[in-house]
């Protein structure tokens, strides 16, 4: 088993290490994000084949009044909502769990990192929930309490899941965490952001230009679906990266601000197995 290797990183060896991480791991993260995004895929697919085959009876004459179409698109659009913000919560817990096994030299596999998630989805929804109303408040106070909070919050979600703690407990345990590091957390995110940005519009930017020179008509519903398939390749490729970036950072705190480089070491040396102790009051994943 391969020896975890715990020091201080700068920024600069933070994002180092976590595109190392996603190149070396490639499959196994792509595997990850791949099923909450493959059953997003096929509902937004069914999502476009109710929404042309209605539209199109719609102008044949076949239906009169729109409202019922109107109001199925609208509860579709809410049902994908919610969809999304579940199976992407989940796809995010079971990265964090994989990057955890990754940087504490434990064996690792998809079915490994989505089996730690079990017992742990209220909390990882519910981290998610809270950080984003208090990042939303923030944002209505003039935009930048929201950025800070952004920052502030952003190791809140890998707190949850490798310390198992509920989500009020997340965001202070975060707070403290980040307390002055918020710079190195805003450039994780613009430089994460930028560039999952780049790859997803790689992938659905020349949907959108069709669509654009075919308005109103739109597009056909054979490339809808290429369109899904596109937005679901570039979202498996390049959804991992922020998360692996955070989940190291949480670590990288850890051990600037709490010893658990020799933390894990003692608890290593004082346990005949090789499974890891937890800190005292924080349970790491088994």
């Amino acid at each position: 088993m391969p020896v975890a290797d715990l020091r201080p990183m700068t920024l600069g060896e933070v994002l180092d290490r976590t595109f190392r991480l996603y190149k070396t791991h490639f499959w196994l993260f792509a595997g990850i994000m791949s099923f909450p995004f493959l059953a997003l895929f096929v509902f937004n697919v069914g999502i476009s084949w109710f929404t042309t085959t209605q539209t199109a009876a719609l102008r044949a004459g076949q239906i009169q009044s729109p409202g019922t179409l109107i109001a199925a698109g609208a509860g579709g659009a809410l049902l994908v909502m919610i969809l999304t913000f579940v199976l992407t919560g989940i796809g995010e817990a079971a990265t964090i769990f994989a990057v955890s096994d990754i940087y504490l030299g434990r064996p690792v596999s998809i079915r490994g990192s989505f089996s730690q998630v079990r017992g742990h989805v209220l909390q990882v929804l519910g981290t998610i929930f809270l950080s984003a109303l208090a990042m939303g408040a923030g944002f209505i106070l003039f935009i930048i309490p929201g950025i800070i909070l952004m920052c502030r919050l952003a190791v809140a979600v890998p707190a949850a899941m490798l310390e198992d703690i509920w989500p009020g407990t997340a965001l202070s345990r975060s707070m403290d965490l980040t307390k002055s590091f918020a710079m190195q957390m805003f450039l994780i995110f613009l430089l994460t952001f930028v560039l999952v940005a780049a790859v997803t519009s790689l992938f659905t930017i020349p949907f959108v230009v069709m669509a654009a020179m075919r308005a109103p008509q739109g597009l056909p519903f054979g490339l809808v679906v290429l369109q899904d398939a596109a937005s679901f390749l570039g979202q498996v490729i390049a959804a991992p990266v922020q998360t692996i970036a955070f989940s190291l950072m949480y670590y990288n705190l850890r051990v600037r601000k709490e010893g658990f480089d020799i933390e894990h070491l003692m608890g290593s040396l004082n346990t005949p197995s090789t499974s890891v102790m937890p800190a005292s009051g924080s349970a790491l994943p088994s």
